[in-house]
């Protein structure tokens, strides 16, 4: 019986996670009434932890990866630019998605640094960095978020975003386009200062037009969709190309033509942006070489900030076809 015993059975047995279980034998955070119950349970059945995850914390060669979620595109471009990294140094790295769950964030950066780690990437989510959870632990490096007195890899985006509405609304202007208004659509889950940075360009570029703003409780899922009513002569700004894709259908299911009856804005320029038809005016940032140097700041210990690259791309979507 001893030899068959899992973490995962004493996680079932005790109605607690697997994320406790794993944190318990690696010398994270438990609390004192779990200890107990772990420790009861561990001495009745003799158990011994398996010998390559007991192996795993003295390694140093471990690196973690912490995001929100890992197939989105964004992301994926991020990895792949760590993981070159990593090949390249002979550097092990380990993922965790948090589904959006700050919770899973801090439980997931406690297992790593219980492993021994190198230190641990983490893509920002709405709540990352500014928690106090994080100010006493090092060897951390942040992706998409510019706080000081931390290692951020951050993005230029109020310099990018407002040379993006910029743009749109003098090109749209000079074409004579009879734009009514603008709306703002991004998911509520995900980074609050990229809306502030719309909001602030909006302000300044758009000052004649009524703004609108639009949260989608979760921007994966089509249903989010169906409430939003796509009004003539409106340009649509979206928090990344995802939503701007999606907006296409929605626009399709309204019988409205994007390039003359609305204009659509996106940020992130995906794979087949500029297949789209008509093609997809977005923004483009370094995301694969933001991994890539995530990777190589924490093998030579260097915790200084780097700001990233942008790249406007102007396209049929928000011009007056």
């Amino acid at each position: 019986m001893t030899q068959k015993m899992t973490m995962a059975e004493i996680s079932k047995q005790l109605g607690i996670s697997k994320m406790t279980v794993s944190r318990y034998f690696n010398g994270g955070y438990v609390s004192e009434e779990n200890r107990i119950k772990i420790d009861a349970i561990v001495k009745e059945n003799h158990y011994i932890p398996n010998k390559f995850a007991r192996s795993i914390r003295s390694q140093s060669n471990i690196i973690g990866f912490i995001a929100p979620r890992i197939e989105s595109y964004t992301t994926s471009l991020v990895i792949k630019g760590a993981l070159a990294a990593a090949n390249e140094s002979n550097v092990r790295m380990l993922f965790h998605a948090t589904g959006f769950c700050h919770e899973s964030e801090r439980q997931a950066v406690s297992e790593f640094n219980g492993l021994n780690a190198l230190g641990t990437i983490i893509i920002a989510s709405k709540h990352t960095v500014i928690e106090p959870f994080y100010k006493d632990i090092k060897n951390l490096v942040f992706i998409g978020k510019n706080v000081s007195e931390r290692c951020c890899l951050f993005y230029p985006e109020q310099t990018a975003i407002t040379e993006l509405v910029s743009k749109t609304m003098v090109t749209l202007d000079a074409q004579k386009a009879a734009v009514l208004g603008v709306q703002y659509i991004y998911d509520e889950r995900m980074l609050s200062s990229r809306t502030s940075v719309v909001k602030e360009a909006l302000d300044q570029y758009a000052t004649e037009l009524p703004r609108e703003f639009h949260s989608l409780q979760d921007s994966e899922q089509a249903e989010s969709y169906q409430n939003i009513i796509l009004k003539p002569q409106y340009i649509y700004f979206c928090a990344t190309d995802n939503i701007a894709i999606r907006l296409y259908r929605r626009a399709k299911e309204l019988k409205l033509q994007i390039g003359k009856d609305i204009w659509v804005v996106g940020i992130g320029d995906y794979e087949f942006s500029d297949l789209l038809v008509p093609s997809l005016t977005s923004v483009s940032f370094n995301y694969y070489e933001m991994g890539y140097q995530a990777v190589k700041k924490l093998i030579r210990r260097d915790f200084s900030s780097i700001e990233g690259e942008f790249e406007l791309k102007i396209r049929e979507s928000s011009q007056f076809i």
